[in-house]
């Protein structure tokens, strides 16, 4: 072979590597663009401490009872009132609920709102902030991801997360439940 030939073997072979560079450079571009920007970034909340943030929509739960439930020391007692039944306005972007917690729980609360597709997968639709004992909610704006709603029924389920009121840290028991009925309308 002669030098000629060489330089152009290496030629191609330089060629040929920086295609190929050009390529890995263009799907991890590709691959960090989708991940910023349609990936479901919705709440899936899991700190260690409560939000901040109260809920907005808090009410007052009006004719309860003050007296809080009994528990040992290092202990929680929770007290739910909900309905299983949730309708969802797309025009509003919200949903319609009835969730309270109830004066006597000696937790404050996080509820999600969780459509469960057909296929298992499991979307947080909606997140309140803390609603603290002797509130309730009726309605919860949407999440973005909530937006790619149809029109239909829906089987979802509540995860409600518990919090120490006074330090704010997370409980290590936390409730699901399962059976909610969601009708989107737009």
């Amino acid at each position: 072979m002669g030098k000629q030939s060489e330089k152009k073997i290496s030629a191609n072979r330089t060629k040929i590597i920086i295609t190929v560079l050009l390529v890995v450079t263009f799907v991890a571009l590709a691959v960090t663009i989708w991940a910023l920007f349609f990936r479901n970034t919705g709440p899936a909340l899991a700190p260690d401490y409560a939000p901040q943030k109260e809920e907005e929509y808090a009410e007052p739960v009006t004719g309860d009872s003050e007296e809080k439930m009994e528990v040992s020391k290092g202990g929680g007692a929770v007290s739910m009132v909900y309905q299983k039944e949730v309708h969802i306005s797309l025009s509003d972007n919200k949903a319609n609920l009835m969730f309270q917690n109830p004066s006597k729980s000696v937790n404050d609360i996080v509820l999600q709102l969780v459509i469960i597709s057909e296929d298992g997968t499991e979307t947080v639709i909606a997140q309140s902030g803390t609603l603290s004992p002797g509130y309730k909610i009726e309605q919860l704006d949407l999440i973005k991801d909530a937006a790619k709603l149809s029109v239909g029924d829906y089987t979802g389920r509540y995860n409600v997360l518990y919090y120490d009121p006074d330090s704010g840290e997370k409980a290590v028991l936390n409730g699901n439940i399962e059976g909610i009925k969601i009708t989107v309308t737009d």
